[in-house]
């Protein structure tokens, strides 16, 4: 239900994240086959194997600029079950970003990372690998009506909504090369004010129909 409710809603692409690795490789492996967008990670390999899981970044066109999205996943639960920890090995987050970072610079104008890591994590990469534009996590689920501004490489940090109660709205201003020069913020509450979406009050009421 989850990815056809994302389907609906025409998602970009979206991050692995530490509880979608509880659902097991085989599991996760059919949702992001189910998706009709990239459902990402650079870090995290499957470990009999020793591929990585699923694509580690994705390139969308926007207002004629190429954007790189890569996808970074937070490590796993200590309650996870013994054979989930086992499934998975994954990989340090500095040396792939440095690695994706340099290959989807030569192919994107902008680049994006995907993370489900969490606030801290996000500042501290910001640092340690340059050449992020920006970051949009979760894990840490902290509302943010602007971004926190790396000063040294001018990344900027954000995290994303939980739950549905809010959505951040994040206006990325690009000169004529691609180069990002300015940015504006907003955050909304989805209080009673918003409607619900009929196409998408239509799926959920089907659904619990079924």
């Amino acid at each position: 239900m989850i990815i056809e409710g994302m389907n609906l809603m025409d998602y970009d692409a979206m991050a692995i994240g530490n509880q979608d690795l509880e659902l097991g490789p085989e599991v996760l492996r059919q949702r992001i086959a189910d998706s009709k967008f990239p459902i990402l990670s650079a870090n995290v390999m499957l470990a009999k194997s020793g591929a990585l899981l699923t694509k580690p970044y994705a390139l969308r066109q926007v207002g004629g600029h190429t954007i790189g999205i890569i996808g970074l996943t937070g490590d796993l639960r200590p309650e996870a079950a013994p054979d989930i920890h086992n499934s998975y090995a994954l990989l340090k987050a500095d040396d792939v970003l440095a690695k994706y970072v340099t290959e989807v610079a030569k192919q994107a104008d902008i680049i994006i990372v995907l993370s489900t890591m969490g606030f801290e994590e996000d500042q501290r990469l910001s640092s340690a690998v340059p050449g992020i534009d920006v970051f949009i996590g979760g894990r840490s689920r902290i509302p943010m009506p602007e971004a926190w501004r790396n000063e040294k490489t001018g990344t900027l940090v954000y995290q994303a909504g939980s739950q549905g109660e809010w959505i951040g709205r994040r206006r990325l201003q690009l000169d004529g090369s691609g180069m990002l020069t300015g940015h504006s913020d907003e955050l909304i509450f989805l209080t009673e004010d918003y409607a619900d979406d009929p196409e998408m009050r239509a799926f959920l009421d089907n659904y619990k129909a079924e």
